[in-house]
């Protein structure tokens, strides 16, 4: 069975830049994902941009919390998370098509590989 990564994307006040972060993830060539958005409390229209992606992909989730910060924000999408393998994903950053695929192989070749 191929693990599941669990990307989580924490939001304030970046609706303009989400729909090119959520693209990026929707790109990668290794389908066994799911995309946790958290809203940290933001007053622009974050909310209704991150509901398009739930709605045209089922492994998109939404959460709304009030505002605390990326730390916390960050922490409660990794509390909400299945995945085997946690990414984390600014709500203005992308990542290149293949990035899963290519992490996956080589925690795959060398288990003991650890990110600090």
């Amino acid at each position: 069975m191929n693990p599941i990564i669990s990307v989580i994307v924490p939001c304030y006040n970046q609706a303009i830049y989400l729909p090119e972060a959520l693209q990026s993830v929707l790109n990668q060539d290794y389908p066994h994902w799911e995309c946790i958005i958290v809203n940290d409390g933001s007053p622009d229209n974050t909310e209704e941009v991150a509901k398009q992606w739930t709605e045209k992909d089922s492994r998109f989730k939404y959460f709304w919390k009030e505002n605390s910060g990326v730390c916390n924000t960050r922490n409660f999408g990794v509390k909400q998370a299945i995945g085997e393998y946690i990414i984390p994903l600014d709500g203005d950053d992308k990542i290149g098509p293949h990035y899963f695929s290519e992490a996956i192989a080589v925690f795959a070749k060398e288990p003991k590989t650890r990110l600090i």
